[in-house]
């Protein structure tokens, strides 16, 4: 008896993985304006990281319920959890909501680029990656760059900004950290959903004493502006991970990767279209030589292969 033909499913157009691009970079992008709008009453950086941290827990326990997925509560995989919760959100999250009350956004998002450069300047050493000029060259324009913005005394509308640089810059290497933690890890036993919930939980475990003890707590219950906004980054760093997790299994991780220009992008024209932030020549340099930097240290396609070649999806939460 013939069997039917097998549905066969249609891969994504080139315009439709251009257009998921263009929404998971500008979802990511306008967490740092939402950020801004975060702290700009005071509230503490690490009780709204703990709200962030929440409710990404509470959202993704429950689509892991829907998909009738369990968390693996192994030694090893609390182990994992906590510490990619560490480096992945607990401490990049209170650093970075630091940045974005101390510095212009644009300028915090531009150094907050540095992720993928960073990464590999401490992959190198492991052996996880191996050098090549045209990344060296990426390397040293990501250095440039940031001279840029913290050399000139112009750079920034305030010179004592320069020593809250060190926060979204220690962002990067702890992200870094994490990346090389899941590169190394022997969780393959997790896929990406399931490791974003394992993490989650587990900075919110590290989070809730360090809010308890600062007294760093933040009354969401108000839900003025700030408050919303705390709700509205949630929402959008939820979405725009599930869209970054479907773009690289339907792209590849390469071309994935091209949601950090709109993310750098849509964070300086946000910060200037509704905070007026002004920069200076030296800033809009810097922008240029770090977005060339970016594309020096991505790894290049093979030749021949197709924008929408299917690609396995990464055991692990891919930063940008």
């Amino acid at each position: 008896m013939a069997h039917p033909p097998a549905l066969q499913i249609a891969p994504p157009t080139v315009l439709r993985l251009w257009l998921v691009v263009l929404g998971v970079g500008l979802s990511w992008g306008a967490t740092g304006p939402l950020s801004k709008l975060a702290v700009s009453t005071g509230h503490s950086a690490i009780g709204i990281a703990f709200w962030n941290t929440l409710l990404a827990a509470l959202a993704a326990t429950l689509i892991q319920t829907l998909r009738g997925r369990r968390l693996p509560l192994g030694a090893r995989h609390v182990r994992f959890y906590l510490i990619c919760g560490l480096l992945g959100t607990a401490l990049p999250s209170g650093l970075s909501y630091t940045a974005y009350a101390h510095l212009p956004i644009g300028i915090t998002v531009m150094l907050l680029s540095l992720i993928p450069m960073v990464t590999l300047l401490v992959a190198w050493p492991l052996g996880l990656e191996s050098p090549s000029g045209r990344r060296i060259l990426g390397l040293l324009l990501g250095a440039m760059g940031v001279a840029l913005i913290v050399l000139p005394g112009s750079s920034l509308p305030d010179p004592a900004q320069a020593i809250w640089i060190l926060a979204p810059l220690a962002v990067a290497f702890s992200y870094s950290g994490e990346n090389i933690v899941i590169a190394r890890s022997q969780m393959r036993d997790l896929g990406p959903f399931t490791t974003l919930c394992g993490l989650s939980w587990g900075a919110l475990v590290l989070l809730t004493p360090v809010m308890l003890v600062t007294d760093s707590w933040v009354d969401i219950a108000r839900f003025g502006p700030p408050e919303q906004a705390v709700l509205a980054i949630t929402v959008l760093n939820m979405v725009a991970y599930a869209g970054y997790i479907w773009l690289i299994g339907h792209a590849g991780p390469v071309f994935a990767a091209q949601v950090g220009y709109v993310v750098t992008g849509t964070g300086v024209l946000l910060g200037v279209a509704l905070f007026g932030e002004r920069h200076s020549i030296w800033v809009w340099a810097a922008l240029g030589v770090l977005v060339l930097g970016l594309a020096l240290v991505q790894p290049k396609r093979p030749k021949g292969a197709a924008v929408a070649a299917p690609a396995p999806v990464p055991q692990g939460p891919a930063k940008m």
